[in-house]
């Protein structure tokens, strides 16, 4: 009887594993109903397409004749379906190899997705001018690369994503018009890529961001309209990229940012935030004393409209000056250049001399760098740079041109570093 009863065992067994099996290795393009609904006769018991799946036609109502589908082994591309409302005939899928990509679908909701749990590559929903809710993607766990939502008009919040912690790549929310809330990202607390923000004009805080604690690329915060404040990314120690804050309209205060380590910022943009006023907060303080990239600060309210501005109101005691570029157009402007900026020893921003009537730059002697682009043009009494001996870095580009009787480079000799293009032009 024991042995009967593990032949019959092995024999359910074996006809399990023949009814189950991987096929299409190549992938699978469905450009009509008729081709989903006649899949499980012209693919008889495959549950695992090995390859990719696109998924693109005018008459695609259903996907039900997609019901055995367990797996994906490379992409599923979801595009261009106007007569599809939703996703169901999906729910036995439980993992994709590759990206998900939903684009330009007349879909209401994501039902149908109730069962996937991962996503090997990026999750791109785009476009899509009728979802409401992701809602239906709730056991998702892991995407193995970046997370996408963009231009998706009635989508309010992100509830659906709650299982995410950790995202291997970027986080793009982009022109999403009516996401009030980020509702759903409560759970992520790194980010291996950047997250960029924008476009998003309903967004009002950022306070489901909370237990983020790292971003490993840039932090880009632009042209969301409703945005108040910064609220919600209290707990962000590190970005390891660029911090930009831009064309966000009733944005007033950059509270929320205290607590990034300066040393993890590339480049600063703080730009075109008409209502921002509070620029002062320990990280941007802590990373002007000592930058480490370039710094833009402008057309924001005052108080937060130019480097000089917000260095004033950290109280940075600085041996730097002019934070905003300078151009010397005359002899006297050099010469009184101490007077004028007694202590200074370092101009932190672009520096263009470019005036005939300029002959020496003694005027100078005290400065030991320059913080970004050094550019001579157009000195037809300046025959060399005596007046620069002390400098030994500069941050940007130097260029020379078109300074006609210029014979030599005496007074750059103590120049060690140079951070972008050494030009001469003319």
């Amino acid at each position: 009887m024991k042995n009967l009863l593990l032949a019959i065992a092995l024999a359910m067994f074996c006809h399990t594993i023949a009814l189950a099996q991987p096929c299409l290795p190549e992938g699978i393009h469905f450009t009509s109903q008729a081709q989903i609904d006649s899949f499980q006769i012209i693919y008889p018991n495959c549950t695992e397409i090995e390859g990719w799946v696109g998924i693109g036609g005018d008459d695609i109502t259903n996907l039900n004749g997609l019901s055995v589908l367990t797996s994906i082994g490379e992409f599923l591309w979801i595009e261009d379906n106007y007569n599809l409302d939703n996703l169901t005939g999906l729910e036995a899928l439980t993992s994709i190899g590759g990206s998900l990509i939903i684009l330009d679908n007349s879909i209401t909701s994501l039902a149908g997705c109730e069962a996937l749990t991962s996503v090997g590559e990026d999750l791109f929903i785009i476009g899509n001018d009728l979802l409401t809710s992701l809602l239906d993607i709730n056991q998702l766990a892991s995407i193995g690369d970046s997370l996408f939502i963009w231009n998706n008009p009635l989508l309010t919040n992100l509830s659906g994503l709650d299982n995410l912690t950790t995202i291997s790549g970027d986080i793009l929310i982009i022109f999403n018009e009516n996401l009030s809330s980020l509702s759903g990202l409560d759970n992520i607390t790194t980010i291996m890529g950047s997250l960029e923000l924008g476009g998003n004009n309903s967004l009002v805080n950022l306070s489901n961001l909370n237990n983020i604690v790292s971003i490993g690329g840039n932090l880009i915060i632009g042209g969301n309209d409703a945005l108040v404040n910064l609220s919600g990314l209290e707990n962000l120690t590190s970005i390891s990229g660029d911090l930009e804050i831009i064309y966000n309209d009733v944005l007033s205060s950059l509270s929320g940012l205290d607590n990034i380590d300066e040393a993890s910022i590339n480049d600063l943009t703080i730009i075109d935030n008409t209502a921002l006023s509070v620029c002062e907060v320990e990280s941007i303080c802590d990373y002007l004393v000592s930058p480490t990239g370039e710094i833009e600060i402008h057309d924001n309210a005052p108080g937060c409209n130019s480097i000089s501005e917000v260095v004033e109101a950290c109280g940075i005691v600085t041996q730097s000056c002019l934070f905003d570029g300078v151009t010397f157009s005359t002899q006297e402007q050099i010469d009184s250049f101490q007077i004028n900026y007694p202590d200074c020893i370092d101009i932190a921003g672009d520096a263009t001399i470019e005036g005939p009537d300029i002959t020496n730059l003694n005027g100078f002697d005290v400065l030991v760098s320059f913080g970004e682009d050094l550019t001579f043009y157009g000195n037809d009494g300046l025959t060399n740079f005596t007046g620069l001996d002390n400098v030994t870095s500069i941050g940007g580009t130097l260029r020379i041109a078109e300074n006609n009787i210029l014979t030599s480079l005496t007074g750059l000799n103590s120049v060690t570093t140079i951070g972008g293009w050494l030009s001469f032009d003319g």
